[in-house]
């Protein structure tokens, strides 16, 4: 299998999470990642030796912030590092039970140029947005198939595990010029980008304890915050009756 597809993991200040994370991601089949790029948010010192243990046998590239800039920031210096076609993202509180799924997920971004993304969370976790999604089959894989005007704010883009190209992020790069994963997904939806969730995924989360979400207090706090979300309003429901 030819190794086209980087993991890019971002993490914050969660060695213990981490640690679980890498054991996991490495006890699956990784023949098709050319490298690992985990990039640490942070100046903590306990996150280098775990990438470091975890990753002995890995390729891999560890990235660290010397202060705090942000996940979109983080995501961008991580995302430029990358030299494949593919970026499988992920983050520091998911478990892989069975498999990273890529190839199904390759597949389906080969087949189908306007999905930005394959995600690959376990049903019994799946927020509303997943379970809403229709059955469909692509390039001969089962997957949910989001509708992007289902919803605000989400169907289209997602820094949940998954898969994606490479070059929709260099098309449209630096995400830091667009905003938080909010301001993505409506960027992406006004685009005609969508997701679509493998029926056999089995992905889980681990880390739900409540974190400081950088991004989105730099958003509220940011001038013209309620023009912008008043147009993203309006964009968002002419999108959805003409779109």
């Amino acid at each position: 299998m030819t190794a086209d597809t980087t993991i890019v993991l971002t993490s914050c200040k969660r060695p213990y999470l981490l640690d679980q994370t890498l054991h996991s991601l490495a006890a699956r089949d990784l023949s098709a990642v050319s490298r690992v790029i985990v990039i640490e948010d942070s100046g903590h010192p306990g996150i280098a030796p775990v990438v470091a243990d975890r990753l002995s046998g890995v390729p891999h590239l560890f990235l660290q912030n010397d202060a705090t800039l942000g996940q979109i920031a983080s995501i961008d210096r991580a995302y430029e590092q990358v030299d494949t076609p593919y970026i499988y993202h992920c983050e520091d509180d998911w478990l892989f039970p069975t498999s990273l799924f890529i190839a199904e997920s390759r597949a389906v971004l080969e087949a189908q140029a306007d999905v930005h993304a394959v995600m690959l969370r376990a049903w019994s976790e799946a927020p509303d947005a997943q379970n809403q999604a229709a059955p469909g089959e692509i390039a001969g894989v089962k997957v949910r198939i989001a509708n992007p005007k289902a919803h605000r704010r989400w169907g289209s883009f997602s820094f949940n595990p998954g898969l994606r190209r490479t070059s929709d992020y260099r098309d449209h790069a630096p995400y830091a010029r667009i905003g938080p994963e909010r301001d993505l997904s409506h960027y992406h939806k006004l685009r005609g980008f969508r997701l679509v969730y493998l029926e056999a995924g089995d992905v889980t989360h681990i880390g739900f304890e409540p974190t400081v979400k950088t991004d989105e207090i730099r958003r509220k706090k940011a001038r013209g915050f309620l023009l912008k979300s008043l147009r993203h309003r309006i964009e968002y429901a002419w999108f959805k009756r003409f779109g």
